[in-house]
């Protein structure tokens, strides 16, 4: 009795196992052309972690894609129609725009990308006018501030 006690267990996973490997497993691949972008600064450090939005040649006000780089500052999008996509990398005030194009084929193809982050220069003309009156209107109220402050500490007497 304990014989048949102790092949039970081995009997039973005899028993179960041939059902468990019988389960099938279908793959299927379907190739896509990807879009990698490296974006690195001026002295080739990557920009790791960098916010990226990538716009469709159809939505060129909306992002569609939006991500952030990864540690050696690389970023990658499959995208879904031919055209002109607009990609923004930034960083700490840092980042560049680019124009990828492309070319919907049947064959998959792989473009790296390299983007180069520079300090871009601030210009005034990308402002409204009023954003630049408020600017220059907040920097008058900032020094003449501080003027009143520094002449009322002058005629304060300290006993």
């Amino acid at each position: 009795m304990k014989v048949l006690l102790s092949l039970l267990p081995l009997s039973s996973a005899l028993l179960v196992a041939p059902q468990a490997i019988a389960h099938g497993v279908a793959l299927n691949y379907q190739a896509q052309q990807v879009v990698k972008i490296t974006a690195r600064y001026d002295s080739g450090q990557p920009m790791a972690n960098a916010t990226v939005k990538v716009f469709a040649p159809n939505q060129p006000q909306q992002a569609v894609i939006q991500g952030a780089t990864n540690a050696a500052g690389e970023f990658q999008f499959t995208p879904d129609q031919a055209g002109s996509w607009q990609v923004q990398v930034r960083q700490a005030g840092h980042g560049g725009n680019l124009t990828v194009p492309v070319r919907l084929d049947a064959t998959p193809v792989s473009t790296a990308v390299q983007v180069t982050a520079a300090a871009s220069p601030v210009s005034l003309s990308q402002y409204t006018p009023l954003q630049v009156s408020i600017m220059v209107l907040a920097v008058l109220w900032g020094a003449i501030g501080t003027a009143c402050f520094a002449w009322s500490r002058r005629r304060v007497q300290v006993e």
